[in-house]
């Protein structure tokens, strides 16, 4: 059976299934919020601009494993990495009480 693109349901769709029915998944998808946001953004502005994770890394700083680790998304990134990531034009990082917000610079 061949199903449409549109049958499918969303990553969006099956993360928001899981939170509600798994409190311990919901618990550490919040943890890592921050990491996925970065990785959204990372992976966005090294496709616009046709870069390897070897370049992005070196135009950063960085060796080629440092940029796979923020792409997987599985450790929150530290304030060194948001800052030479917002230095860069990729990211614009606001962190208040409640919530930090990481919004992607990099759009073609």
């Amino acid at each position: 059976m061949i199903m449409k693109l549109s049958d499918l349901t969303s990553h969006d769709a099956i993360v928001a299934e899981r939170r509600q029915a798994d409190p311990e998944y919901a618990a550490e998808a919040d943890r890592l919020v921050l990491a996925d946001a970065v990785s959204r953004a990372v992976v966005r502005y090294r496709a616009e601009r046709d870069l390897t994770q070897t370049a992005f890394g070196t135009m950063l700083g960085w060796k080629q494993p440092h940029v796979a680790r923020l792409e997987r998304a599985d450790v929150a990134p530290s304030i060194e990495t948001l800052q030479r990531l917002a230095r860069a034009g990729v990211i614009e990082v606001h962190i208040e009480q409640q919530r930090t917000y990481v919004r992607e610079l990099a759009t073609t």
